[in-house]
């Protein structure tokens, strides 16, 4: 479904002050993210936040990390903004930017953790090249993620899902979590669901979910998947 255009957007994103970035270079001026958050603990990403449920509630939950929130889409980043500042959050920020540009965002070794929640599946042939778990975009992952940073991936689309291990594997990550039904496994004790979570949920259909880890070094291999349904 479309979103439909926000009025006054650009400034309701005003309205939410230094929560918003709209350029990588807002962000080296401040010096790094270290500097925006003025601390160092560890900084997780969400590439697609939506209305900003998931990284709101996960903020809240672990308020000893720093978590940004990338949105290419102004209407929908302007809700998730809203969202976070009205709760008072002080460990999420938020980046006006796509996957393919994010890398210009971050600093090598700076991410330790990427949510991919609901990405799109890009189901048509010839469009893996799109989807985010392609090869091209897990190697733009790996230049800016830590030796051992993860990458914790939800689906409802299985195809995706499949392709996204496949890829993980390739790539040299190992596959842990790995479950076909997210509510029916041991996972969904502290799972945080996004909107489209909710949305799926309730109309019956199982989610897919796992964590891919990023070697700790440049020669490690993939140690396999542990599923559990």
């Amino acid at each position: 479904m479309r979103m439909r255009k926000k009025k006054h957007a650009r400034e309701r994103l005003a309205n939410c002050g230094e929560l918003v970035f709209t350029g990588p270079e807002q962000v080296r001026l401040l010096g790094g993210w270290q500097g925006v958050f003025k601390n160092q603990a560890p900084l997780h990403i969400e590439i697609g936040c939506g209305k900003g449920t998931f990284i709101a509630e996960t903020a809240r939950r672990f308020m000893d990390v720093n978590f940004v929130a990338l949105e290419k889409n102004t209407d929908v980043m302007v809700l998730a903004a809203e969202r976070v500042r009205d709760s008072g959050l002080l460990n999420v920020r938020l980046a006006l930017c796509d996957a393919q540009t994010f890398p210009e965002w971050f600093a090598p070794n700076e991410v330790s953790r990427i949510y991919l929640n609901f990405s799109d599946p890009w189901p048509k042939s010839g469009y893996a090249k799109r989807r985010l778990t392609h090869e091209r975009y897990l190697d733009l992952y790996r230049r800016v993620v830590v030796p051992g940073g993860e990458i914790h991936l939800k689906t409802d689309n299985e195809n995706f899902f499949e392709f996204s291990l496949e890829t993980f594997e390739r790539r040299g990550l190992s596959i842990s979590e790995v479950t076909r039904d997210l509510h029916a496994s041991a996972y969904a004790k502290d799972n945080v669901m996004t909107e489209y979570e909710a949305k799926f949920t309730a109309e019956g259909l199982p989610i897919c979910r796992c964590v891919a880890v990023f070697p700790p070094s440049g020669g490690a291999k993939a140690a396999g998947r542990q599923d559990a349904f």
